[in-house]
């Protein structure tokens, strides 16, 4: 599957979820959406889980995209980096689509890929955050640093879920606040 094909794939498996939700995804719809055949979805995603999976980890790399571009603003303190991330993170996580939707109407479909350990989101969310505190904050301990950017990716994921009464800026300044606390005491 040449990357365009595999993009029309997931633009259409995206679609298909905002408009009729994870329970109702079938390849053979997302085939006809895309205009291949149901044996190239399966065998390029191995099942339903398998595309489903492809789409938010797509998703996500557009998210943490955002993230980086915003903590890589030059001049930023190692502080206002992480915040700035943590905001686009949330911020982003905020507009998308197909977020609260799916968290409305089936959350226990969508939680599983959310917030399972080595699940689709926190398996690639993890590495980022940590590179990003390591770049910003070179002399912390690593092991520190891979505790706290574990710490770190389940608050984010966690107030993307469910976000809190505050906005997304002041929770991603308290929590930037909270993460350079404890690595640079």
């Amino acid at each position: 599957m040449t990357d365009s094909t595999r993009a029309t794939v997931l633009d259409a498996a995206l679609a298909l979820l905002a408009d009729r939700g994870l329970s109702k995804l079938a390849l053979e719809d997302v085939a006809n959406e895309a205009r291949v055949s149901r044996q190239t979805v399966y065998r390029h995603f191995g099942s339903r889980e398998g595309l489903i999976s492809a789409v938010i980890v797509r998703e996500e790399e557009r998210l943490i995209a955002r993230m980086t571009a915003r903590a890589r603003q030059s001049g930023l303190s190692a502080e206002d980096a992480i915040h700035a991330a943590i905001e686009e993170a949330l911020i982003a996580a905020r507009e998308h689509p197909l977020l609260d939707r799916l968290l409305a109407s089936e959350p226990e479909a969508l939680l599983p890929f959310l917030t399972m350990n080595h699940g689709p989101v926190l398996s690639a969310a993890r590495p980022v955050v940590e590179e990003l505190l390591r770049d910003r904050l070179p002399d912390a301990p690593r092991e520190q640093l891979a505790a706290d950017a574990d710490a770190l990716t389940r608050l984010i994921v966690s107030y993307a879920i469910s976000p809190g009464e505050q906005s997304a800026q002041v929770t991603a300044r308290r929590l930037a606040d909270l993460v350079c606390r404890g690595l640079l005491r």
